[in-house]
């Protein structure tokens, strides 16, 4: 059988909860994914902000939207949520190059930003998402032409995964994924994953640590029948 959109009962959070904001450069596949565990368990409150077409999802815009959603100012009287010092931030993107290069120093810029800063967090994937996505179901590093190359993943993960990658269903294999990418993991002399790494299994421990997340998730998969997932 498939699953449904969302196998767990929504409940909302405690008043409480941890809050884990995640801010994405991408406006759907990272967005779908990471909402699938919104309502997961009442003691992880996790907020997934939505990107306008209007937002700027560069390294820079990302970080500048991340400070005007969540820290008040004099300039900025009214952030978008309610925040506190004890709250977890995570900016998750993509190395992939642009045509000028102008990335790189941006990446910099923002990695220093949440070094310095308690409870910020990136998730640098290199050159993109979808590497994390492939581990879901992959234990082995890949190798393949344009393996550097963003848009020569999206048809390679969509090859290797059966049916594609489904963020209604293959996100229940996050364990999976944490298990897959973390031994690969590796950083060069700009702190950034070389490639056909990824960093976001940091961010996925976060979400599974709270509560019994995990339990929840083992239960869902040992009770699923879909020939698409595998643990």
């Amino acid at each position: 059988m498939l699953l449904k959109n969302r196998p767990f009962n929504r409940e909302e959070p405690e008043r409480s909860a941890t809050k884990i904001y995640i801010f994405c450069e991408g406006k759907d596949r990272e967005f779908k994914y990471f909402q699938y565990f919104e309502g997961i368990d009442s003691r992880l409150n996790l907020i997934v902000h939505e990107l306008a077409s209007s937002d700027d999802n560069s390294p820079k815009g990302l970080l500048l939207l991340a400070q005007n959603s969540l820290i008040k100012s004099e300039k900025n009287l009214e952030p978008k949520y309610d925040y506190r010092e004890d709250d977890k931030v995570w900016i998750v993107l993509d190395t992939d190059k642009d045509i000028t290069n102008s990335r790189k120093p941006q990446l910099i810029d923002l990695r220093a930003y949440c070094d310095n800063r308690i409870n910020w967090n990136v998730a640098q994937s290199n050159p993109c998402f979808e590497v994390w996505l492939y581990y879901h179901q992959e234990k082995n590093k890949p190798d393949f032409k344009g393996i550097d190359v963003c848009n020569e993943w999206k048809p390679f993960v969509g090859n290797t995964i059966k049916g594609g990658f489904n963020p209604r269903k293959h996100p229940i294999l996050i364990q999976n994924a944490i298990t897959n990418s973390e031994p690969h993991f590796q950083v060069n002399d700009n702190g950034f994953p070389v490639v056909a790494t990824t960093e976001v299994f940091k961010l996925a421990k976060d979400i599974l640590s709270i509560g019994k997340i995990s339990d929840k998730i083992y239960h869902e998969l040992s009770e699923n029948h879909d020939d698409n997932l595998k643990p």
